[in-house]
């Protein structure tokens, strides 16, 4: 139908009915609505009434918040919240002032969720890390009820150790100057390929370093609230490539994507629901810097807020409920004939600010 009224009126009269239409629907916005909106309390809370962009994103957090806490109140499976306690611990033994009793809130609960996850990951370094930090816990604390009792929970989890590292906290190192490179080099040298080599695509090994490396990033309480989901097979390719904004001219070009995903259901706080957006885009960075070292090309593609199209991805990558893409990454070894858009950047006086 539509294909027929594009027909019928003509590809440029429709795209400047838009236009009109889109102009106009600014002036209302920023003449009327918004003003109003501004001028009564309370009023912005029901901007979503003028906006379908946030119904998507509340309706995923509702979801993931009723999942964190379902999971928090029936002692179950969560590794996100067990993540986040064990962080806490380890922040409170490496204090200078250290307090001779803490995290009498948490460290039940804590030690409980560890038993329960051993009983199906019982051999990884998460585990490991978990165990050390308690271990450390218990050793430095005072007596305490509801401390004895969490170290008597303690004391009947038995993990299969896989590691002869600690992962307790440890001293800074001195620096090695033989392990020293140049970040400046490296940040000056990524720029974003959008043109690659045809069926060449990056061994896996590699992306997985990348991956690695990637997982350096900071995030809020370790909890990292993200996974790289990495799309080399050509058929899936060639559907993802035409779904971010502005990959029309070169999506024929990109010979594999990543798909940063987010995972909203990390905390039970409403104030924590951009946790997903902001971590897994320090982790990005982290990632194309790896790519770059590797000598493997990439550019970030641009994901605007659209429900169809997280839709299609939720589809096509399997995703679960309380996931969704917050940026798309392609990858490749850049074409020899490939050009790089310079790309001028800030100075630094419109950059930086002291005080």
């Amino acid at each position: 139908m539509k294909a027929l009224i594009r027909n019928i009126l003509g590809e440029e009269f429709i795209n400047d009915i838009f236009q009109k239409y889109f102009r106009w629907k600014e002036k209302v916005q920023y003449g009327i609505i918004y003003p109003i909106l501004l001028k009564i309390p309370f009023a912005p809370n029901f901007y979503f009434l003028f906006s379908k962009s946030f119904g998507s994103e509340m309706k995923m957090f509702v979801g993931a918040r009723m999942d964190y806490i379902k999971k928090q109140h029936h002692k179950t499976e969560n590794l996100f919240l067990l993540r986040r306690n064990i962080h806490r611990l380890e922040k409170g033994l490496i204090m200078k002032n250290r307090r001779k009793i803490f995290a009498l809130d948490y460290i039940e609960e804590t030690v409980t969720l560890l038993k329960s996850l051993i009983a199906s990951k019982n051999d990884n370094d998460q585990i490991n890390w978990a165990c050390d930090i308690l271990n450390q816990y218990f050793e430095v604390t005072d007596a305490h009820p509801k401390r004895d009792n969490a170290l008597k929970i303690f004391s009947t989890i038995s993990a299969n150790r896989n590691s002869d590292r600690s992962f307790g906290p440890f001293i800074v190192p001195e620096n090695n100057k033989e392990d020293q490179y140049s970040f400046a080099a490296l940040a000056k040298k990524r720029k974003s390929v959008r043109f690659f080599e045809p069926n060449n695509i990056p061994e896996r090994s590699l992306m997985d370093k990348a991956v690695e490396l990637a997982a350096l990033a900071p995030s809020s309480c370790n909890r990292q609230p993200f996974s790289f989901r990495i799309v080399d097979n050509p058929e899936l390719v060639k559907k993802m490539a035409v779904l971010p904004g502005g990959t029309k001219g070169f999506s024929d070009e990109i010979v594999a994507m990543v798909a940063v995903v987010g995972q909203m259901n990390v905390s039970p706080s409403i104030s924590d629901r951009h946790l997903m957006y902001i971590d897994g885009s320090l982790a990005s960075m982290n990632f194309m810097l790896a790519l770059e070292s590797l000598g493997i090309a990439s550019c970030p593609l641009n994901w605007p807020e659209d429900k169809n199209k997280d839709n299609k991805v939720r589809a096509l990558l399997s995703l679960g409920d309380f996931e969704r893409p917050i940026l798309m990454i392609a990858y490749g070894y850049a074409a020899k004939d490939g050009k790089l858009a310079y790309s001028v950047r800030k100075p630094l006086d419109q950059l930086r600010r002291y005080n």
